[in-house]
């Protein structure tokens, strides 16, 4: 068969192939040149920043906020660094490499397990997280995430999954390919509670909360700094191509007025207070005399900042677990956290009752309307309204010390009504009643009181003795403060300074006297008065030998709560060259004595004891007190046992004598210790004797002879604090070393007492 002739291509269908494949080229070229006037042009800036979303991320470093210090420098809160654990869910995607589906699955199991097993999460909740944010480049896994958990994610992150690629090479995938960490602060409180109502907490993003965290957030909070870092999708051995990093800056730091051993003593004492009275609260202010400082400021009860929704109050929680109703319980959840919170010395408004009377007496005597004798038959009254002195005692004759010291109410009615409304009102207002102190502290409480235009005779009947008005425990510190200082009612402050993180101070608060409220000499004549209130009347409990202090108690009526009572006092110490003001409130006290002078004035003296000792204010005993001083424990070591054995014990103490040798080679107390003229001494005979112990009584409720007997029974010494000097009445309450604790035999315990007796204080 014979082949068909192939048709012959002519010439101009070649032409017309070349200008269709030719034009074909032009038409694809401008598409592309019109593809990328559109990309670059009309579009370049969403496709760049589409580019760069996918290539660079830019984290945040969160500055580290300032230090608060204490007035020493020790460090009250800082921060430290902890990290972010973050997730990027959008590689575990296809879409986002070339990585095989059955690897990122894997990754998918493993991140999920691991990250779950180190935070104590739950592994399938973690996964279906990232599953459900799949498109998302930033998952936050843990925030303030600990070094030690951090360093457990970086190890795990050096790890990978080994598998083949399409042309069977061996190929790995780290697992920081979908995990990354980053830098995060966390705020710290070293000592727990200490001040917690007053220093506050951090809460979200690191912003300040309550107390000093939030008045100084702006000054505190540092600059936040960036880490800019390139993170390609195909990079499986590492999550870092390049890096770029700003770093961050601190913030200003505080130097707070506060002293942390004056504090402790304060909470201390606070703390027992809050347990033995079972009451709502109690809180207490110390205050430098000449500047206004805060030197502690503390509420019971309190929380610890570290860890502040925690609820602290046992008892608050159990009825809470109680709720069945969610709702209510949640409510009740976020009330106990805002009570314990609260700064109540700030914030609370409260009847300052007797205590007021200290105002009464400064006014009365600056306008010449003091009585030098005045006859109290327990009653009076005022237009249609009896009033009376507390249990309706007759006082007798009255002078402005004895008045104070009994805290007779009519005498100090009659003062207020011979000033009248307009001279008592414009005293009250002087002492600063009227106006919040404007301390450098969130939440001042604002005063309760009559207008002048408003107040009746009745009205300023019981407002003269601290009756039918409210106050806050910084408003009374503040003008208890201005007797004390010669008329000054200065301005309370805790900041004294403001550094940056180089030392270099920012701000430094000086002292402000606001005005001049009183004379020096009328300051004098009331100090004298709260003395006298001290030593023989109704604040006997605040008594320290030595210190001279001046004080005066009081028990009021709850403003809201009716059946309550606010117990407090207000003091200064020492009277004859006062160091400090002192305020302690306790609210609705549960005890068997509930007045101001049973539960109040014994932590004022714990505390002013401590406080001035730990300031070395030298004692000025009287004649009286010298003769119930401690006295020094000779030296006997090196002498011989016998004659060591007949001085010690011509010197009145009970000697007990360890180990069979002829010579003291040492001896408890040591010499130069004091301890009472009765107490007891053991005396060592061999180097190598073992220590002899003792276990320390419960002297609760102990008389002081009682408790002398006993501790020499026991082998210890005791050191009394309280007022030695009417010790027949007195009971011990306290004890600075627990029952039944071993302590070398010779070891002295601290036993506070306070009157057994009822104290009436109005």
């Amino acid at each position: 068969m014979a082949g068909k002739k192939s048709k012959k291509v002519t010439r101009k269908e070649t032409m017309i192939r070349s200008i269709v494949v030719l034009a074909l080229i032009i038409i694809l070229f401008i598409a592309n040149i019109a593809s990328l006037f559109y990309v670059q042009i009309v579009n370049g800036d969403t496709y760049k920043a589409y580019a760069e979303n996918n290539q660079l991320e830019d984290n945040v470093i969160t500055a580290q906020r300032g230090v608060i210090y204490d007035c020493n420098m020790n460090i009250l809160a800082e921060s430290a660094a902890v990290w972010k654990v973050y997730v990027n869910p959008s590689n575990f995607t296809t879409s986002q490499s070339k990585i095989p589906e059955s690897v990122l699955k894997q990754g998918l199991d493993d991140v999920s397990n691991k990250l779950a097993e180190i935070f104590e999460l739950d592994a399938a909740e973690l996964k279906e997280k990232f599953v459900s944010q799949s498109s998302y480049k930033y998952v936050l896994v843990k925030a303030k995430v600990e070094k030690t958990q951090r360093d457990l994610v970086s190890d795990f992150m050096k790890q990978y999954i080994l598998y083949k690629d399409s042309s069977n090479n061996d190929r790995m995938v780290y697992y920081s390919f979908f995990i990354g960490i980053e830098a995060d602060t966390k705020r710290y409180y070293p000592s727990g509670n200490l001040a917690s109502t007053l220093i506050g907490f951090t809460g979200d993003g690191d912003t300040g909360r309550y107390g000093l965290e939030y008045e100084y957030d702006e000054i505190l909070t540092g600059t936040d700094g960036r880490q800019i870092y390139s993170n390609s999708a195909m990079n499986t051995n590492s999550s870092v191509d390049f890096e770029t990093v700003y770093d961050a800056e601190q913030g200003s730091s505080l130097v707070l007025t506060i002293d942390e051993t004056i504090q402790r003593y304060l909470e201390d004492a606070l703390d027992q207070c809050y347990k033995d009275t079972k009451c709502d609260t109690c809180y207490g202010i110390i205050m430098d005399v000449d500047t206004g400082a805060i030197l502690a400021m503390s509420t019971k009860n309190d929380y610890d900042p570290n860890s502040p929704s925690t609820i602290y109050n046992e008892s608050v929680m159990a009825q809470i677990d109680e709720i069945v109703d969610e709702k209510a319980k949640n409510e009740a959840i976020s009330s106990a956290r805002q009570n314990q919170w609260s700064n109540n010395a700030v914030s609370d408004v409260y009847e300052p009752g007797s205590v007021f009377k200290v105002f009464t007496l400064a006014a009365g005597i600056e306008e010449n309307e003091v009585m030098d004798s005045f006859n109290c038959t327990s009653h009076i009254k005022i237009i249609d309204t009896p009033y009376n002195c507390f249990k309706n005692k007759a006082h007798g004759l009255e002078t402005p010390n004895t008045a104070l010291a009994n805290s007779c109410n009519t005498y100090f009615i009659t003062v207020g009504q011979r000033l009248g409304v307009s001279s008592f009102c414009k005293y009250f207002e002087a002492f600063g009643f009227t106006e919040k102190t404007g301390i450098d502290l969130p939440g001042e409480g604002k005063s309760i009181y009559f207008d002048p235009d408003e107040m009746s005779k009745v009205n300023l009947a019981s407002c003269s003795f601290g009756q039918s008005f409210g106050v806050t425990g910084i408003q009374m510190i503040t003008a208890v403060n201005a007797i004390a200082n010669g008329g000054k009612l200065m301005q309370p402050y805790v900041v004294s300074k403001v550094v940056d993180n180089d030392g270099n101070v920012v701000k430094e608060t000086q002292p402000y006297a606001r005005r001049q409220v009183i004379s020096e000499s009328t300051c004098r004549q009331v100090l004298d008065a709260m003395v006298q209130t001290v030593e023989t009347g109704t604040a006997k409990n605040a008594y320290v030998a030595g210190y001279n202090v001046a004080g005066k108690t009081g028990t009021s009526d709850n403003l809201t709560n009716v059946g309550q009572v606010a117990a407090s006092f207000a003091g200064i110490a020492p009277a004859n060259d006062p160091e400090i003001s002192i305020i302690i409130v306790v609210d609705n006290p549960k005890s068997t004595s509930n007045t101001g002078g049973a539960v109040a004035a014994p932590v004022a003296a714990e505390v002013i004891e401590n406080t001035l000792t730990y300031l070395n204010v030298k004692r000025n005993y009287t004649k009286e007190e010298a003769g119930e001083l401690n006295v020094d424990v000779a030296n006997f070591v090196g002498t011989d046992i016998e004659t060591a054995k007949k001085n010690a014990r011509d010197a009145g103490f009970t000697v007990k004598v360890s180990g069979e040798g002829d010579t003291v080679v040492s001896q408890c107390p040591a010499y130069g210790q004091y301890i009472p003229q009765d107490g007891v001494i053991i005396l060592y005979t061999e180097k190598d004797s073992k220590t002899v112990k003792a276990k320390v009584p419960d002297f609760t409720g102990m008389g002081v002879s009682a408790v002398i007997g006993t501790a020499t029974q026991a082998g210890v010494n005791i050191k009394i604090s309280g007022n030695a000097l009417s010790s027949s009445g007195l009971v011990a309450y306290r004890q600075n070393i627990e029952k039944d604790t071993e302590v070398a035999y010779g070891s002295t315990v601290t036993v506070y007492f306070k009157s057994g007796s009822v104290i009436a204080d109005g």
